[in-house]
């Protein structure tokens, strides 16, 4: 996690004090989606082992996406919120950063042994729900996009937009090498690529927060860090009360409930023209404000 946050400290100086060229976040971001995102699922799908374990970490993950959608859309319908901020909370508030922040947090707060339940929970809820559900709402909410085509109908255009969406082309993918020796040199090129994901969504992040002040947080960003940080994670827990859940699938499944905002959700939507103030703020005093709030989970669970 210092890691993580030294990355992204240095993106927010270097984009304050050297003056990067135009146009270069958006050429991360297209690193991002078009290849460091794609290698990190064609690297981990054909390798998932899938069985009854499975069930508990992919379930709440699921359960976090419903719970998170529909709470936005029922604050956003209360409190009028635009079309384009409501899509920007959509996608950043039901997908947590389960994965490049998960897993290391996860580790240090639980326990090597937990890994395999973060990776489930992310592969199979969070990181296949970024390609599946995540695709939707950008091509239904966005401006822009990555793929897909104009005319036809409002439907058409969607599915076609999540067929072309190369993470999601990664995710079938790799579902379909299950079982395929992968050559090595194809191996390691996809490791090297994979390897970037992580600094280079700290980077993009980082200099889009270099261009602003984080201020006390608007009624849109306040919602979305209340329910990122302390509800999804608050319910994951009572869950586990209540139904008895216990061990370590249950701790890392609430464990990783309560990661911030993941910051490829933040530029899957700032790449599809929602609003970026709403995305970056989100994100930003997320990954802050989890400094604080993911050990306090941690000594919820006793670990």
């Amino acid at each position: 996690m210092l890691t993580v946050g030294l990355i992204l400290g240095l993106a927010v100086a270097a984009g304050r004090w050297l003056r990067p060229p135009d146009g270069a976040v958006a050429g991360i971001d297209w690193v991002i989606i078009n290849l460091a995102l794609p290698s990190v699922v064609l690297r981990t799908v054909p390798d998932l082992e899938l069985g009854g374990a499975a069930l508990v970490p992919v379930a709440v993950a699921w359960s976090m996406v419903a719970l998170g959608a529909l709470a936005v859309l029922a604050l956003s319908a209360r409190a009028g919120w635009s079309r384009s901020v409501t899509g920007a909370l959509l996608l950043v508030v039901p997908l947590g950063n389960t994965s490049f922040l998960g897993f290391p947090a996860v580790e240090a707060l639980l326990g090597a042994e937990a890994l395999p339940s973060a990776i489930l929970y992310d592969q199979l809820g969070t990181f296949l729900a970024l390609t599946t559900y995540g695709a939707v709402v950008a091509a239904r909410y966005g401006t822009t996009g990555n793929a897909g085509t104009e005319g036809g109908s409002a439907l058409r255009r969607v599915v076609l937009r999540v067929a072309v969406f190369p993470p999601f082309v990664a995710l079938v993918a790799g579902f379909a090498a299950r079982g395929v020796e992968i050559p090595p040199v194809v191996d390691d090129a996809l490791r090297l690529l994979a390897m970037t994901l992580t600094p280079l969504a700290m980077v993009s992040i980082g200099l889009r927060l270099a261009g602003r002040r984080l201020r006390w947080p608007s009624g849109p960003v306040a919602a979305g860090l209340v329910l990122r940080l302390v509800v999804m994670p608050g319910v994951v827990l009572g869950a586990a009360a209540v139904l008895g859940g216990s061990g370590v699938a249950w701790d890392a499944a609430v464990l990783e409930s309560a990661m911030p905002s993941m910051v490829t959700a933040g530029i899957v939507a700032t790449s599809a023209g929602l609003d970026e103030d709403t995305v970056t703020s989100l994100v930003g005093l997320g990954l802050v404000a989890s400094l604080l709030t993911l050990p306090i989970w941690s000594l919820a669970l006793g670990a």
